[in-house]
């Protein structure tokens, strides 16, 4: 009888663990957040000379004591050639309601001018969803310096060049969401 009380007692004490576990330190508010899918072309004539293809996808957090999370892959077709960055998120705000501006360290890159351990960085334009809502819109993709990139995100500015209506889909959300995640990944 005593072994199955210890067995009792062992099987609830890891229930009881759990709300804990959910709670723990780490765990924070989502303040912001911006995802997509997103290709555009900016056809001749334009102010590159050539024809740009371009393919972003990216998911990014804000989180309550500032820090940021996510990833991004931007390709960038041009004469047939296309190169490939990818990244991990580490800035991100929301200006206006509805246009996120993020960038991070480039993990991979077949760009011999954009080594990885550079700084990407890029702007989002949510403009509603459904059938009759405005274009979402993208600016391309800068590149630079971990300050440079800090200075992006934390500019109000709009893009130099574009933004392009885009084809797919952005989102982007700002504070007083019910966003809420268990821990930073």
């Amino acid at each position: 009888m005593r072994l199955r009380s210890i067995l009792a007692i062992a099987g609830v004490v890891p229930l009881l663990s759990v709300p804990c576990a959910l709670s723990a330190p780490g765990a924070e508010s989502v303040v912001a957040a911006a995802n997509g899918g997103v290709h555009w072309t900016i056809p001749l004539p334009n102010v590159f000379g050539v024809e740009v293809g371009n393919r972003l996808t990216f998911n990014a957090r804000k989180y309550a004591d500032g820090s940021a999370n996510g990833q991004f892959e931007y390709l960038q077709t041009v004469e047939g050639t296309t190169f490939t960055f990818h990244g991990n998120v580490t800035c991100i705000n929301v200006y206006d309601g509805n246009r996120a501006k993020l960038g991070g360290e480039i993990t991979y890159s077949n760009d011999p001018t954009v080594p990885t351990g550079t700084f990407g960085w890029f702007q989002e334009f949510d403009n509603g969803e459904g059938a009759n809502a405005t274009a979402d819109r993208s600016s391309l993709m800068g590149f630079g310096t971990e300050a440079a990139n800090e200075a992006f995100c934390n500019s109000p500015n709009l893009p130099r060049f574009g933004p392009w209506d885009v084809q797919g889909n952005v989102q982007v959300t700002d504070g007083g969401n019910s966003l809420n995640v268990r821990s930073k990944e």
